[in-house]
């Protein structure tokens, strides 16, 4: 398989279903992963399951290569260097999902990126930024976008890019929405790649490529009763709510450089705070707020 994502030109010997076109840099993914923790590998973090993030895993490091367990997925080695990523022998749908997970971000925290908790669309050749935790609707959100023929860059990871301008570098073209948000909006331009007791799972036909799109806003989700509102949001408060959204390694240094990148985008691009109810039905005229709003 060939085709991009986050910027890589992937070449793969398992198969992959939500590869954009265009052009990258270079990223190897092969089959099967070595198991298991090597000698030498230090344990940096360890997810435990909660209700908002339901995700066992854990993650050792050499100082070169990262090894990743993953309690539904398996092992994964991840080299961000050459970039190359080894996974497990099968897996299906589910495992080019975790592949495009902590694997993936690894390699493009490597080469300097910022990776985000969040979603991200395109509106008129420019990126929103749909930031929130699990349970607060980015993906939903997304997809509402996606139905009023909007692209999808990114669903649940975004690759943010600062540079002189900063940008979204595309992710997987895919959607993983509940089972009542698949039913209520019908998703058009959506090939269905899997379901689950959770989720359903498309791969998206407007896929393009990996070019950065200039970031222009990031709109904080929120849950609240009553008529929906967007407000602005100050550098201070953005920079808090980006932080806790954010990626790093339990290193100084990259917390360090996490930060500086968070405050940098915080100064740079305007962020509001949508407050909306977390209606099905409402979901065609919140789009329509944001694009006018933002």
């Amino acid at each position: 398989m060939s085709g991009t994502c986050y910027g890589f030109a992937v070449e793969s010997d398992v198969p992959l279903a939500y590869l954009r076109g265009g052009t990258g840099d270079p990223l190897e993914i092969r089959a099967p992963a070595p198991e298991g923790e090597q000698p030498g590998d230090a344990l940096l973090i360890e997810w435990r399951p909660s209700p908002e993030r339901p995700l066992e895993a854990r993650l050792w490091s050499d100082g070169r290569r990262f090894r990743l367990w993953i309690g539904d997925g398996g092992w994964f080695t991840v080299e961000p260097e050459t970039p190359r990523i080894d996974v497990p022998a099968d897996g299906g749908i589910r495992r080019e999902e975790r592949i495009w997970g902590i694997p993936a971000l690894l390699c493009f925290l490597g080469r300097g990126d910022l990776p985000l908790h969040a979603a991200a669309v395109e509106v008129d050749g420019a990126a929103l930024l749909l930031a929130a935790p699990r349970t607060y609707g980015k993906t939903t959100m997304a997809a509402a976008f996606h139905r009023e023929g909007h692209r999808v860059l990114s669903e649940d990871t975004a690759c943010i890019r600062l540079g002189p301008e900063p940008a979204v570098v595309p992710g997987p073209a895919m959607l993983r929405v509940r089972h009542d948000v698949a039913a209520a909006l019908d998703l058009p331009r959506a090939a269905l790649a899997g379901e689950d007791d959770d989720r359903v799972h498309f791969a998206l036909e407007d896929r393009g490529d990996c070019e950065p799109v200039p970031l222009r806003g990031i709109v904080f989700l929120d849950a609240a009763d009553g008529a929906p509102a967007l407000d602005a949001v100050d550098p201070p408060e953005a920079i808090r709510d980006l932080w806790a959204l954010s990626f790093r390694l339990p290193l100084e240094e990259d917390v360090s450089r996490s930060f500086g990148a968070v405050a940098d985008l915080a100064a740079t691009v305007p962020a509001r705070r949508f407050r909306r109810p977390l209606d099905l039905g409402g979901l065609a005229a919140h789009v329509d707020r944001l694009v006018a709003g933002v």
